[in-house]
């Protein structure tokens, strides 16, 4: 009986290795990766974008490959590539890469940059920058997958969703990552008690109410250039 379920177990292996093996010929690019699975389907996406978008990826050696189909597995924190040549979703091993970017159909290009991450669940993490400099402000664009409300025919029901769970830091390469939220009050706490009165009304003048990403990003901006330290 043992024997049997060893069997069975060396088969299943066996069975995966061969979903994810590619053709020898594949990476023209020499793009390093495996074939993507996809995870079982929910409400909600596990992608960041609803189609593959023209980008390119510089790899951690410095070289640069353009004219690639790409996408961000947000569940499992992978770039995805598409290869028409093949007709197949790979998995870019990540560690080869240094940073990618996609242009959305908005014509919008989003950088994300590989960086470690030494917080809970530490490790290498894609990070999008949404404001560069001394520090920046990045943003985590994770998703879980969650309970929910039971939906589905019956017989089929399901009660999981995919949830983004965006997390928001200020980073800097000596000091590291401080979380900050897309509030108000959050985005006042990074400054001093004494330029906050300041920070506050530069806000009002430029009619910046900090409530989401888009206002936190020019908000930050807007404080950046004025020169206000961080207290970070």
């Amino acid at each position: 009986m043992l024997f049997v379920f060893a069997l069975l177990g060396m088969l299943a292996a066996n069975a995966l290795e061969a979903q994810e093996e590619l053709p020898k010929n594949w990476n023209t690019e020499k793009i390093r990766g495996i074939r993507f699975l996809p995870d079982a389907a929910y409400l909600g996406t596990q992608f960041l974008f609803d189609r593959f978008l023209d980008g390119e990826i510089k790899m951690e050696d410095g070289t640069t490959i353009g004219n690639l189909q790409l996408n961000y597995n947000s569940y499992r924190d992978e770039l995805i590539y598409y290869s028409s040549a093949i007709a197949t979703q790979i998995v870019v091993d990540k560690i080869s890469i240094g940073s990618f970017s996609l242009t959305d159909k908005k014509g919008i290009s989003h950088l994300f940059r590989k960086q470690t991450y030494n917080g809970p669940m530490p490790g290498d993490r894609y990070f999008e920058i949404l404001s560069e400099g001394d520090i920046a402000l990045l943003v985590y664009r994770k998703v879980l997958l969650l309970t929910c409300p039971v939906y589905g025919e019956i017989g089929k029901e399901k009660n999981m969703s995919y949830q983004e769970a965006y997390s928001y830091y200020l980073y800097n390469v000596i000091k590291g990552y401080e979380p900050i939220k897309p509030e108000k009050k959050s985005f006042l706490s990074k400054f001093d008690t004494p330029d906050q009165k300041l920070v506050r009304k530069m806000l009002q003048q430029n009619k910046i109410s900090v409530n989401d990403e888009n206002s936190l990003v020019k908000g930050w901006n807007l404080v950046k250039e004025s020169g206000v330290a961080v207290h970070f």
